[in-house]
């Protein structure tokens, strides 16, 4: 409340409506006065009605301005609060997928196979950098990889520009002192990366075997590109001068969408969780929110939080126009729209409009009881006091109809606003989501014993266990997969990830899969992946699978194929309701919902219990007409329901999408009751 309070004085929509009001009630009071001295003979009773009607509208007049300055703060509160919780949120899905490459490069047989032999020759060194760089084209989200020997020495390291020499980084002695540590984040200073203000890494301890108590070989670093990809979700959320920060557990700034006014290392105040506040910043007063993460499948990462500082006095430069609107504008909603906005208002506004009806109502039988009683006294000096009484009264109701108005419809811009920011940041999170997928099959496809093992299909029935058992360890790792499969220069399936579904070995992939044009790959940055429709191997729900060829160990030559079954339903479900609208306490906005569509307007996710995946939605909305990356919203009727629509067309993430590997058009859909 104190807040809101404070903030009132910066709301020129509001200070003019509470002005207007204020002149009208001065001018009432004198024209009452007048109306007291020159006819004494009229009944005091009418008098007094007078002015307990003026002040049943002064009541009212409080009320209206509370309520206009409480639903301002609120969206105001909502709306930052989104972007920071957005910004942190991101971030730890991203982070997330780092947990699991760590742990499976460290497994990786060639990295096992270097440490081995001390005595590494120039030639070996260079084979492994060949084969790190074949990771990092296809995860360019790390920008070095180093391996480091037991003794925790430099063995290797991708990044030419990275002077790393010496290490006494305490990472080292704290992997190799707990095997209880599957990997270890770190975001600080280190000599592994020196020329960078803080590294972020995950770092995992490689073993001679996948026994965590087996023999230490070495600990593999997975150096993140923390400022890039920050500024590629700041370049989304960084809008109308707020500033955009990650802040960690001491408050320091270790992120800013802009350095200039808000530096690294810089110490901030942060908000009580949940609550906008006030904070003065090198003499400059912002409104601030700060939101911890809502984490990702029990990953939380570091104690880092999302903080938004907008100033206070641009965070109303849009109500100039709107007391502008107040004062002139003779464009109310339409009716339907009014009628769900004023259900939306939960009583406040409508109760206050409807209250200002009555008093106008009561004033206007109360100016008609007076002409006649002065009538009857031949006191015709107080008509015209009446008349102006009556016009004060009706002008007073028209300020209250007009801002009502005025503020509803600035709820429906920001209703669309909302929809389509919340649109727009589902469609990227699966982009997001899908990059990594598009990675994963051509990494594993590279894996050595798979390479070796499908070159000689005599040895593959017999490696059949030494084969399942690494893709079910990868399957461990990355659970967004109900399946992992390689395959045959025939199709068929020769070993999974998963015992379960052992009898599908020996048969052929479904007809339906891009078989051929997986198998046809040459290049091993190229996949292919299967339209979105019912799969056999995914229970015959619809689903991705994605695709590539499997290469022998010295050419280009195809030995087989390998395959991952997304587990779209529940992701994608997941996805969608992340996106959609939260209140302070997390819970989503009652009725809200999201799907993802193709252009055709096939249904690929929903969290609408009536909207099935592979249905057809049809609404009043031209998909062909948006462009990848576009936003759109409207109001529409949806099954007897007034919404805000929301849409936005995905528009890739790095490479995916955007270099011509993949074609997938998806639109992103929130719909918030309005």
């Amino acid at each position: 409340m104190l807040v809101q309070q404070q903030l009132i004085q910066h709301m020129p929509f509001v200070l003019r409506t509470e002005q207007e009001l204020k002149r009208l009630g001065e001018w009432w009071q004198r024209v009452t006065l007048v109306g007291k001295i020159s006819s004494l003979q009229v009944a005091k009773t009418l008098l007094d009605e007078m002015d307990s009607t003026q002040q049943r509208f002064q009541k009212l007049q409080q009320r209206l301005v509370d309520s206009l300055a409480q639903e301002k703060t609120r969206k105001l509160n909502l709306e930052l609060g989104g972007r920071a919780q957005v910004a942190i949120d991101i971030l730890i899905r991203n982070l997330f997928e780092r947990t699991a490459d760590v742990g499976f490069l460290a497994t990786d047989r060639d990295i096992r196979a270097f440490l081995q032999h001390p005595e590494a020759t120039d030639s070996d060194r260079a084979a492994i950098i060949e084969r790190l760089q074949a990771y990092t084209e296809k995860y360019s989200v790390y920008d070095d990889i180093i391996v480091l020997n037991a003794s925790g020495q430099l063995c290797v390291h991708l990044d030419p520009n990275n002077p790393v020499t010496n290490i006494r980084d305490p990472l080292i002695n704290q992997l190799l002192s707990s095997i209880d540590t599957p990997y270890l984040e770190v975001f600080r200073p280190s000599d592994l990366q020196p020329l960078k203000r803080s590294a972020h890494i995950f770092a995992a301890r490689i073993t001679e075997a996948d026994d965590p108590n087996s023999r230490v070989l070495g600990i593999l670093c997975l150096c993140f590109r923390f400022d890039d990809e920050m500024q590629s979700i700041f370049s989304q959320l960084a809008e109308n001068d707020a500033l955009i920060a990650i802040i960690d557990n001491h408050n320091h700034v270790i992120a800013s969408s802009n350095e200039t006014r808000l530096p690294f290392a810089e110490h901030i105040k942060t908000a009580p969780q949940g609550q906008l506040d006030l904070s003065i910043y090198k003499d400059k007063e912002y409104l601030i929110r700060t939101a911890l993460t809502t984490g990702y499948q029990d990953y939380t990462g570091l104690p880092w939080k999302g903080h938004v500082m907008l100033p206070l006095e641009t965070a109303f430069k849009n109500e100039e126009s709107l007391a502008l609107q107040e004062s002139t504008s003779e464009k109310y909603l339409d009716s339907a729209l009014d009628e769900a906005l004023a259900k939306a208002d939960k009583g406040g506004l409508a109760e206050i409009s409807q209250a200002a009806s009555n008093v106008t109502t009561n004033l206007t039988l109360a100016v008609l009881n007076g002409q006649i009683l002065s009538a009857r006294e031949e006191a015709h000096e107080f008509m015209p006091v009446l008349t102006e009484i009556r016009s004060i009264g009706q002008k007073t109701r028209d300020v209250f109809d007009r801002s009502i108005h005025t503020l509803q419809q600035t709820v429906r811009d920001t209703l669309l606003s909302d929809a389509r920011f919340q649109a727009a940041l589902a469609v990227d999170i699966m982009d997001r989501n899908l990059y990594e997928r598009a990675n994963d099959v051509r990494w594993w496809a590279l894996t050595h014993i798979f390479r070796q093992n499908l070159a000689s299909p005599k040895d593959t029935l017999e490696k059949r266990p030494q084969l399942e058992a690494i893709l079910s360890y990868i399957n461990d790792l990355y659970t967004v997969y109900t399946n992992l499969l390689l395959f045959d220069l025939k199709g068929r399936i020769v070993a999974v990830s998963h015992s379960a579904e052992a009898q599908l070995v020996g048969t052929l992939l479904p007809p339906e899969m891009p078989v051929s044009r997986a198998l046809k790959i040459e290049d091993p940055q190229r996949y292919v992946v299967s339209d979105f429709s019912p799969n056999p191997l995914y229970v015959n729900q619809h689903t991705y699978v994605y695709m590539t060829a499997v290469h022998a160990l010295n050419s280009r030559q195809t030995v087989g194929g390998m395959a991952i079954v997304f587990d779209s339903t529940p992701q994608f479900h997941a996805m969608l309701k992340d996106a959609l609208p939260h209140d302070e306490s997390g819970t989503v906005t009652p009725g809200a919902f999201g799907l993802f569509v193709e252009r055709s307007g096939r249904i690929v996710a929903s969290t609408h219990a009536d909207l099935g995946i592979g249905e057809q939605l049809t609404i009043d909305i031209d998909f062909a007409k948006l462009k990848n990356g576009q936003r759109a919203g409207q109001l529409i009727t949806f099954n007897g329901q007034c919404y805000a629509l929301g849409a936005a067309m995905s528009n890739g993430y790095r490479e995916y999408k955007t270099t011509n590997d993949y074609k997938n058009d998806i639109v992103g859909l929130i719909f918030i009751p309005a």
